[in-house]
């Protein structure tokens, strides 16, 4: 907003009174509708997007739900329902992992180069370095999209729907509060 606060602070140094009510009823509406537009989500990449999260095993170390519930002997991962990264933090982490943690990397390449986090793999030594499934960019785009979508910001428990989402119409499913309990 600062660039915005400068361009208006320019336009009312150099235009009159008369203009600058001109651009009070024609120019602002447009700008604030413009910043508050929420960027459309496409439902065919979030959908892509879940289909990596179930083939990557997202869910081993995150669970099914996101919320950090590991599955197995899968190390236990961060609550993703609680983080707040956006879609660009969430496909840096995806394709280079956490140098240091049990995040593997899923960029065939991550390492090579300094693409992630300015690094190469010298910068890392000493540090624990996983590799994951292979993935391609497309591929973490998608699942980050998935994840803002579908878990960032929701409860840390999950609902009936999203149980039945994933699982299908099991009993287990019917235990946790329905979507409309959670206010969704």
């Amino acid at each position: 907003m600062s660039a915005f606060a400068s361009l208006l602070g320019s336009i009312v140094r150099r235009t009159s009174l008369l203009g600058l009510v001109a651009v009070s009823f024609f120019v602002l509406p447009h700008i604030a509708n413009a910043e508050d537009a929420a960027p459309a989500v496409d439902p065919a990449q979030i959908e892509r997007g879940y289909a990596v999260w179930k083939g990557q095993d997202c869910i081993g170390c995150h669970g099914w739900a996101g919320n950090g519930e590991r599955i197995g002997e899968n190390p236990k991962g961060p609550n993703l329902r609680a983080i707040e990264l956006d879609a660009d933090m969430i496909k840096e982490v995806v394709l280079c992992g956490r140098p240091g943690t049990q995040m593997p990397y899923h960029d065939p390449a991550a390492y090579s180069d300094d693409r992630c986090y300015g690094m190469t793999k010298a910068d890392t030594a000493g540090m624990e370095l996983l590799q994951g499934k292979p993935m391609t960019a497309d591929e973490a785009t998608d699942l980050a999209a998935y994840v803002v979508a579908k878990l960032i910001g929701h409860p840390e428990q999950p609902n009936q729907e999203e149980c039945q989402a994933y699982y299908g119409k099991r009993p287990f499913c019917a235990k946790l509060p329905t979507a409309a309990e959670q206010g969704y």
